[in-house]
């Protein structure tokens, strides 16, 4: 079977399942998306921290938790005793100058990522989702103006995340040349079991192993495949006793396709940015448009169908 059949044997399959009603509703402090009454993502508009994480972490604007349609939590927030400054699924550089100025956006500094306010919420009967706008500040001075797109199909439960970057200013952004940074997504608590011990900050590197697997369309996993340049990569383990996997697929049209992944070799997290191997520079006069498809199972992934939904999705517009 070829690739080209094997996308379309998929594709009929998916049409011929139920769809389900996907919902969106605003709230106070998030907007959640379910299906069929079960919840599928909850995007937070204000930025509070949980008890024990440190004010200085507070952050707004991303997606936790993602869950899969047997209820499991496939995303962590505010990961404790490390990296408090993940959050579920966000898009965030790490290392930029801005008029001569290093930012750091990544980590706690005057320089983060807030959410705007919510530009519309969309009910409709294939997807339900919302957009929103973002920014990228330094203390009260907004850098980058940023609009997410945020799907969920009814008949597959793919989630789709749309960018859009512009220039706050008639001065450019620049990306360093950095290791990691961009499109991330921070795993399972439950594949991060130091979070649960007394290790604390000051513990070795390698005692924060994680039993969690990343694997990419080429076979690599978090050994083997840190900056490779994958068409997917997919983060899986056990929850609750029971495998499940989160998938990110980047659309071709996106910037210096295929990006650099950074796979952390230790704990559940990867990332995806066009800045590993050079600067990256977005103007006033074009902005950076990133356009991800988020795969959510329970079971572990199967690669044969997860490549012919990048087929299919790099077919889209």
């Amino acid at each position: 079977m070829t690739a080209l059949s094997t996308t379309l044997c998929f594709l009929s399959l998916a049409l011929n399942l139920p769809a389900a009603k996907v919902v969106c509703v605003e709230k106070e402090d998030d907007i959640v998306i379910t299906s069929n009454e079960r919840h599928v993502l909850t995007y937070h508009k204000t930025a509070k921290v949980p008890d024990g994480v440190e004010a200085k972490y507070a952050r707004s604007g991303f997606i936790h938790p993602i869950t899969t349609p047997s209820g499991k939590v496939l995303t962590d927030g505010y990961p404790q005793p490390k990296h408090s400054h993940q959050n579920g699924v966000f898009l965030i550089w790490r290392k930029a100058s801005f008029e001569g100025k290093e930012l750091n956006f990544w980590e706690p500094s005057e320089a983060t990522v807030r959410h705007e306010k919510t530009l519309e919420l969309i009910n409709q009967e294939d997807f339900a989702g919302f957009r929103v706008e973002r920014t990228h500040v330094d203390g009260d001075r907004i850098i980058l103006t940023e609009i997410w797109t945020v799907r969920v199909h009814a008949d597959t439960g793919h989630i789709d995340l749309d960018s859009e970057q512009y220039c706050a200013t008639k001065s450019p952004l620049t990306l360093a040349r950095y290791h990691y940074g961009g499109m991330a997504i921070r795993g399972s608590r439950q594949w991060f079991p130091s979070a649960h011990t007394s290790a604390g900050k000051g513990a070795r590197n390698d005692e924060f192993a994680a039993p969690v697997r990343m694997l990419t369309n080429e076979g690599l996993t978090q050994e083997n495949g840190n900056h490779s340049r994958p068409l997917w990569v997919t983060m899986t383990g056990l929850i609750d006793g029971a495998p499940a996997s989160i998938t990110l697929i980047p659309h071709p049209g996106n910037a210096r396709h295929p990006q650099h992944a950074r796979l952390h070799p230790k704990m559940p997290y990867f990332c995806l940015l066009p800045s590993v191997e050079k600067p990256f520079t977005i103007a006033p006069d074009k902005p950076l448009v990133s356009r991800f498809r988020m795969v959510v199972q329970d079971g572990e992934p199967d690669p044969a169908m997860l490549n012919a939904l990048q087929q299919s999705y790099a077919l889209t517009l």
